[in-house]
């Protein structure tokens, strides 16, 4: 037994001596190859960054690629890049990961938003607040990279008590069209700059048999993307945080001649150009009906156009804000959101390694690539997206400040009803598909609801 024992130590003792002088690299053979001299760690040795993010093909591509960069550079790191399914499958991922110190970089929809206010007593603070107020989330003031972006958009999304917790990485717009061009040129129609020139086109290619809208309704959440234009053109006079404060203070409310007006053009639209069925479509399956001219126009936003270009190359397609008034020039722009957020974990297990990588990406050749393949409104200066969608159909819509959708502003009291939750108007209330004959039917009751939810 001795004997074999010894047998067994000396055999493991020389393989283990062979391997040692023989180290080198495997190729895809399995054979071995001289080592390259770089020093590279064993697999085993590598720091790990653990980073968080939804299901987003395009942008999981470009993230994944720029990860293997990213690796090639700093071989003593390796990436591990997890997603989810995306809204609330994400958001649990994010409670749960952040908390737990399992996670260096998470990625967040939308930007820093709806901190409460001195005027809204009673609201929810957003889970990034939170974050950042139990000390969950890197202070990223000091890091060189910031100075990448666009001072103004870290100021309006990453910035919070004056110090920088997060990197927006692009803008979209979301309160318009995609409309196909041949099928306005075919018809002698042309953009609509206000709302009685928006029916006009609608009856027009209603009478010609072509569905003028098609949106996902299935999901539900698509059908407030035309909404936001009309919020921010018609609420408080086109100036929606005005109406936001005025019904924190009693001086506008959900029931109010403007917030009417909001949802009977919505339910306009839905009662008689959105195409029939609309309710049953998902929103993986909409792009496809405005890609194959099955729909004149789909309302979307602009994050999807290499999505409706990848279902057909050849649709020639363009982009208009919803013309919410008779006023064309203030109807001459778009509202949206910062899209793709990042966050540093300060508690992570490496936050060293999440900085370097927020570093990486923050360069402006990495970030070039992100932010094409994305279709975002960049959030650093001087960048060519080499895109004639963003330069020439989205650029003259964007030469101002950056305006936000309402679901962006909206600072809701915690606990309210679900016919005015999660920032939404909510249209899908509306008959026929939902349960109110009329907008002032819902209006009123969101309301009540809103009255209800009041700290007592």
């Amino acid at each position: 037994m001795v004997k074999k024992l010894s047998a067994v130590l000396l055999s493991s003792a020389l393989v283990l001596s062979l391997a040692a002088c023989g180290s080198g690299n495997n190729n895809a053979n399995g054979e071995a190859t001289p080592s390259s001299g770089t020093n590279k760690p064993a697999s085993g040795d590598k720091k790990v960054i653990k980073i968080l993010h939804w299901k987003q093909e395009n942008i999981n591509k470009v993230i994944t690629e720029i990860n293997k960069k990213f690796e090639e550079k700093y071989p003593e790191y390796k990436v591990e890049y997890t997603t989810t399914g995306p809204d609330d499958e994400f958001k649990q991922a994010q409670r749960a990961r952040i908390t737990a110190g399992d996670v260096d970089v998470l990625a967040d929809l939308s930007g820093m938003r709806l901190s409460p206010k001195d005027w809204t007593p009673g609201a929810k603070v957003p889970d990034w607040q939170q974050w950042i107020d139990s000390g969950l989330i890197a202070d990223l003031s000091g890091e060189a990279f910031v100075k990448n972006y666009n001072a103004n958009d870290i100021a309006k999304a990453g910035t919070y008590k004056d110090k920088v917790y997060a990197i927006p990485t692009g803008k979209v717009a979301m309160s318009g069209f995609f409309y196909n061009k041949e099928i306005f040129e075919q018809n002698g129609l042309t953009v609509p700059t206000t709302w009685t020139e928006f029916i006009s086109v609608l009856d027009t290619l209603k009478a010609k048999s072509i569905v003028p809208i098609v949106v996902a309704g299935k999901d539900v959440w698509p059908l407030k993307l035309p909404v936001f234009g009309l919020q921010a053109k018609i609420l408080g006079g086109g100036n929606q945080q005005q109406w936001i404060e005025g019904v924190w203070k009693g001086t506008s409310a959900f029931n109010d001649a403007e917030a009417v007006e909001v949802l009977e053009k919505m339910k306009t639209l839905q009662d008689n150009y959105i195409i029939d069925g609309f309710l049953g479509i998902d929103y993986a399956t909409a792009p496809s009906f405005f890609a194959t001219g099955k729909a004149a126009m789909i309302a979307d936003g602009t994050w999807d156009a290499p999505t409706i270009a990848a279902a057909n190359p050849d649709v020639k397609f363009g982009y208009f804000p919803i013309p919410a008034t008779e006023d064309a020039a203030k109807n001459n722009s778009l509202v949206g959101k910062y899209d793709v957020t990042w966050y540093a974990a300060e508690k992570g297990p490496n936050k060293e390694g999440a900085l370097k990588w927020l570093e990486f990406f923050s360069e402006p050749e990495n970030y070039t690539e992100y932010v094409k393949a994305a279709g975002f409104l960049p959030t650093q200066d001087n960048i060519a997206t080499e895109s004639d969608f963003i330069d020439k159909e989205l650029a003259p819509y964007m030469t101002g400040d950056f305006e936000l959708a309402y679901e962006i502003m909206m600072i809701n009291r915690d606990n309210v009803g679900e016919h005015i939750a999660a920032e939404g108007v909510h249209t899908e209330y509306l008959a026929p598909g939902g349960e109110f004959k009329t907008a002032k039917e819902l209006a009123d009751v969101q309301q009540k609801e809103w009255e209800a939810a009041a700290p007592k």
